[in-house]
């Protein structure tokens, strides 16, 4: 009887039964989180405004700016909704700025433990 005819031990496969490929393309996303964009337009274009003139978080900001002076006096459900975006995406700014200063203080704090000469230079050079 063919051992590998057994249906509970089909469940099992010896080594290098199964497929053998890997992928070994190399992660560049380790640093920087990456952000698929499916373009409608020109790529090379989309590319160059969103890296070089403004981020779309950016044109986004412009433009609730825009609409919301524009919309300053009046009143609706959608004018309501864009302000509360705009509140919350203040909120998350403030909220990621102050983890970034609890960051740098800890990081500061340990410097100065750590090689006091060096932080008293890095101090002097930001003053």
């Amino acid at each position: 009887m063919n051992l590998w005819m057994n249906p509970w031990l089909g469940m099992f496969k010896p080594p290098f039964s199964g497929d053998l490929t890997q992928d070994i393309s190399p992660v560049t996303s380790w640093w920087s989180p990456q952000v698929e964009v499916n373009f409608a337009g020109n790529r090379p274009i989309e590319t160059a405004v969103v890296r070089d003139v403004a981020s779309y978080g950016k044109q986004l900001g412009v433009i609730t700016d825009v609409l919301l002076e524009l919309t300053k006096h009046q009143t609706s459900e959608s004018i309501d909704q864009l302000q509360k975006i705009a509140e919350d995406i203040e909120q998350v700014k403030r909220q990621h700025l102050s983890a970034n200063i609890n960051s740098l203080k800890s990081s500061l704090m340990t410097l100065k433990a750590v090689d006091p000469d060096k932080f008293n230079q890095l101090i002097k050079e930001v003053s």
